[in-house]
């Protein structure tokens, strides 16, 4: 199935209010816990002296577990929608748990440097959970999380994987539509259709110098990527 990019902003009230409202939260636990066993496999731990970084945070559900995974690091989420900037921080201003940990930035990604946004320390991960296929050219993605990343930065990026063909993104189209609204099951078959393959994915790290980043399918619906740059 060929590539039809979407909008790389969520806008409209909407649209955010219908994410905020919806329970992602076996996806987002399962995302943490995949961060935490490769870290554990790598034998690296998270502290006071680190720093972690969301991309396309959106209404910062990423953002609030992973500030109460690792209530010692500052937290980070990053979003070019002042939308989802202004759910996320009404959404950490009512949260019971006080993320005094976490804050918010209203930032295009693709424009973003570490030292413009006044990092007072070096990331020492990155995270994003269903950006990539938002970001019209893979280029402008690896070329931000290039920017942003340092000899310890690790990097954890996780999407949706493009369906072969119609057939199959009508299926799983149908699939969400069980569970969610119209307002979601549209834009999750949009952003199937905006999403990657794995071998446009693993044949952009091989041929941009980015082979120390590691690209796996996890199992049949998503794509990480992960490793250092």
């Amino acid at each position: 199935m060929e590539r039809i990019p979407e909008p790389e902003l969520m806008e409209e009230k909407e649209q955010v209010i219908s994410y905020d409202e919806a329970d992602f939260s076996e996806g987002e636990v399962n995302l943490i816990n995949q961060i935490n066993q490769y870290l554990l496999r790598k034998n690296i731990s998270l502290g006071e002296k680190d720093l972690i970084v969301d991309l396309g945070c959106g209404p910062g559900n990423i953002s609030e577990k992973l500030a109460i995974k690792w209530p010692n690091s500052e937290v980070v989420g990053i979003d070019g929608s002042k939308e989802m900037i202004s759910r996320a921080q009404y959404n950490k201003n009512t949260n019971k748990k006080k993320l005094k940990n976490l804050r918010y930035i209203c930032s295009d990604i693709k424009d973003i440097k570490s030292n413009n946004l006044l990092l007072k320390k070096k990331i020492s991960l990155l995270v994003s959970n269903s950006l990539i296929h938002h970001i019209t050219n893979l280029e402008d993605f690896f070329n931000t999380i290039r920017s942003l990343s340092n000899n310890i930065t690790v990097n954890f990026h996780k999407d949706l994987k493009r369906p072969l063909d119609e057939k199959s993104a009508l299926e799983l189209k149908a699939q969400c539509s069980i569970k969610y609204n119209e307002i979601l099951t549209n834009d999750y078959y949009a952003s199937l259709r905006a999403s990657y393959t794995f071998k446009e994915l693993k044949n952009f790290t091989l041929e941009n110098n980015l082979s120390s980043l590691d690209v796996f399918e996890d199992g049949d619906k998503y794509l990480v990527v992960y490793g250092k740059v």
